[in-house]
C-alpha cells in the first residue's frame, strides 16, 4: 500500500514536471539603449567621472585633450554621407539637431540627410563626433542606459521610435560589443507618416530553455559582454529619391538576457581584490585621450591652414 502511495507521488511529480518544463524561460531585461530626452542631461554627468587631468599635456609629454560634454551634444553628432564618391555639399547640409516633440512631450534627435541627386546607392552613418566611453577612471562601467548596454547575454529583439516622412529609405541601428564586432539591426524601410516603433526581432532566439545548447564561457578578469552604441545607418537605393531628408529619432530600446546572473551572496570580490579591471579601463582611457587629442591638434592645424589660405 505505502509502495503503491509513493509511485503515485512519483508519477505526480513526474507528469508536473512534463508540463512546466517547456513553459521555462529566461527572465529579459527590458533596457533603454539611449534616450533623447535625457541624453545630454546624462552625458554631463558621466563625464565627470572620466578624467580630472586638465593640464595641456600629460606625463609623457603628450598633448591631453579633454573630450566635454559639448563635444557629444546632440548638435555636434556627425551625419556621414557615404557613396561612390566623397560629396563636401551633401556632407556640409547634412546635420543633427535636438528637436522638442509635442507629442512624445520630450526632446528628440532631429536628423537631416542631404543625399546625392545622382543614380548610385548611398547610405548615412548618424552618430556622435566619438565613441561612448565604457569605462571611468575606477573601472567601472559608464553611461549605463546612454549609450551602453552592460550584461549582455542573448538578444531577443531591438527597438526604435522613429518619426517617418513617407520616403522609402531603410533604416538600422549599429551597436560594437566588447571585441569591437559590429552588429547591425535592420528595422526595414520609414515609408510611413508620423511616429511609429520599429523592432528587429531575433530569429535565433530560442525561448524554450530545454531546446538550448548550453555554452560556458569564462568570468573574471574578462569583461562583462556590453553592446556600445554605434550609429543609426540609413540606406538610399539608386531608384529613389535624392536631396534632402528629415527624420526624428526618440529613443532605442533593447530586450535582452543576462550573460551572468547576480550572486547575492559575493563571496570573493574579484576586482576588489586584483584591481585587474580598473586598470585595463585607465589604460583604455589614456590611450583614447592621446586619441583624441591628437585628432584634435590635427583638426587645429587644418583651421589654421584655411584661415592662412583665405587670408591670401
Amino acid at each position: 500500500m505505502l509502495l503503491q502511495k509513493r509511485m503515485k507521488i512519483v508519477v505526480f511529480v513526474i507528469l508536473s514536471l512534463a508540463l512546466l518544463v517547456p513553459m521555462i524561460v529566461h527572465a529579459l531585461s527590458d533596457i533603454t539603449v539611449i534616450n533623447f530626452g535625457n541624453y545630454e542631461k546624462r552625458i554631463t554627468a558621466e563625464f565627470q567621472s572620466i578624467s580630472t587631468n586638465s593640464k595641456p599635456k600629460n606625463p609623457d609629454g603628450s598633448p591631453n585633450y579633454i573630450l566635454t560634454p559639448s563635444v557629444m551634444a546632440i548638435s555636434n553628432w556627425i551625419v556621414e554621407v557615404r557613396s561612390s564618391g566623397v560629396r563636401i555639399p551633401n556632407i556640409v547640409k547634412s546635420q543633427c539637431l535636438s528637436v522638442f516633440s509635442k507629442l512624445q512631450n520630450q526632446n528628440v534627435l532631429g536628423v537631416r540627410i542631404n543625399f546625392p541627386e545622382t543614380r548610385q546607392n548611398d547610405r548615412a552613418y548618424i552618430r556622435p563626433q566619438f565613441e561612448f566611453h565604457v569605462y571611468d577612471k575606477k573601472g567601472n562601467f559608464s553611461n549605463i542606459s546612454n549609450g551602453i548596454v552592460t550584461n549582455v547575454g542573448l538578444v531577443k529583439d531591438v527597438s526604435v521610435w522613429v518619426k517617418g516622412r513617407n520616403y522609402p529609405f531603410d533604416f538600422a541601428v549599429r551597436m560594437l560589443d566588447q571585441d569591437n564586432k559590429a552588429h547591425e539591426y535592420f528595422f526595414g524601410n520609414l515609408f510611413f507618416d508620423n511616429w511609429r516603433k520599429l523592432t528587429w526581432v531575433n530569429p535565433n532566439y530560442i525561448d524554450q530553455v530545454k531546446d538550448r545548447v548550453i555554452i560556458r564561457k569564462p568570468m573574471y578578469p574578462k569583461d562583462l559582454p556590453y553592446l556600445k552604441f554605434s550609429s543609426f545607418v540609413v540606406y538610399r537605393n539608386m531608384d529613389q529619391i535624392g536631396g534632402d531628408f528629415i527624420l526624428y529619432i526618440k529613443n532605442v530600446s533593447m530586450r535582452y538576457e543576462w550573460h551572468a546572473a547576480k550572486v547575492i551572496e559575493n563571496d570573493i570580490d574579484d576586482e576588489e581584490v586584483w584591481k585587474i579591471l580598473q586598470q585595463r579601463a585607465i589604460d583604455n582611457m589614456q590611450r583614447e585621450q592621446k586619441g583624441l587629442a591628437e585628432k584634435a591638434h590635427d583638426l587645429k592645424q587644418n583651421l589654421k591652414l584655411q584661415q592662412e589660405g583665405n587670408v591670401q
